[in-house]
């Protein structure tokens, strides 16, 4: 996984992107479905880089740990703090709630 702004469009020629809008068709990708269901979301500005990380991380580690999503969530900020929430949402995925 890589992160857009850290990437220049010449590199991305030729590769696969998804972006939070290519997770499901239909909005209802289970990390989706969870950020609903914990009410994760505030200001909303943070959410899809959040869920894009997730996303990367529950792809390389489908049952990660606490410490692991504690890890793999670190360079993300939310301005709301909803951390616990976002935490609550990747585990709800994890353990197939």
């Amino acid at each position: 996984m890589a992160r857009a702004c850290w990437v220049p469009v010449s590199d991305a020629v030729g590769r696969k992107i998804t972006t939070i809008e290519g997770l499901h068709p239909d909005g209802t990708h289970p990390l989706q479905l969870a950020w609903i269901a914990e009410q994760v979301p505030q200001c909303g500005y943070c959410q899809p880089g959040q869920i894009m990380q997730a996303a990367a991380l529950l792809a390389q580690k489908p049952k990660a740990t606490d410490a692991e999503i504690v890890e793999a969530m670190k360079g993300n900020l939310c301005r709301c703090a909803a951390y616990i929430r976002i935490k609550r949402a990747i585990k709800r995925v994890v353990q197939g709630a």
